[in-house]
């Protein structure tokens, strides 16, 4: 499993946001990986969460039940709800995670940033072959926002690759994120 060491920021991130942050992002990747290593036949990463309590300790976030199998909006409505249910609980938490499927360009060489970013909707084996397009990778995305004002993104690309389909993961990629459970922070 890869690290991510938000140390490399610019020292913006207060010390122990870092920490908080480093701890959901490291909790998310292993699981998101565990999910999607035994199988190249995994079906789609649903959305799942992770908080961090006012005392330190990570916890699942609570599933929201929805068709992932048929329903073209259950991936949408569950990241809605996940972060609606982060707002509701903001005064009990000090970091919340939510990370979901994305299909994206591949990374050249030095990008440090990535492009074309679409989340992926749990209906898509419905349109045919389950394999990425030439010049796309497909990505856990992972947004962590902390309580003292700090949001990212971070991106996990993978693939099942030569004749053995062994899993590999490409280097991670982190770029500010959106603010959605303490906006005015």
């Amino acid at each position: 499993m890869q690290t991510l060491s938000l140390m490399l920021m610019d020292g913006s991130v207060p010390r122990r946001a870092r920490g908080d942050m480093d701890a959901c992002l490291a909790a998310v990747l292993e699981g998101a990986e565990n999910t999607l290593r035994p199988d190249p036949d995994t079906p789609l990463l649903h959305p799942f969460g992770l908080v961090m309590d006012a005392d330190g300790v990570l916890r699942r976030a609570a599933q929201y039940e929805a068709d992932y199998t048929y329903d073209e909006t259950a991936t949408a409505a569950t990241l809605h709800h996940l972060a609606d249910d982060y707002r509701t609980r903001a005064a009990e938490l000090r970091c919340a995670t939510i990370a979901y499927y994305v299909r994206m360009k591949e990374p050249s060489p030095g990008d440090t940033a990535p492009v074309n970013v679409q989340i992926r909707r749990s209906t898509d084996w419905q349109n045919g072959a389950p394999t990425t397009p030439p010049g796309t990778v497909d990505a856990v995305a992972m947004e962590v926002e902390h309580q003292a004002g700090c949001a990212l993104a971070v991106f996990m690309p993978y693939a099942w690759q030569g004749p053995r389909q062994e899993f590999v993961v490409g280097d991670l990629m982190a770029v500010p994120g959106k603010r959605r459970v303490w906006p005015d922070a």
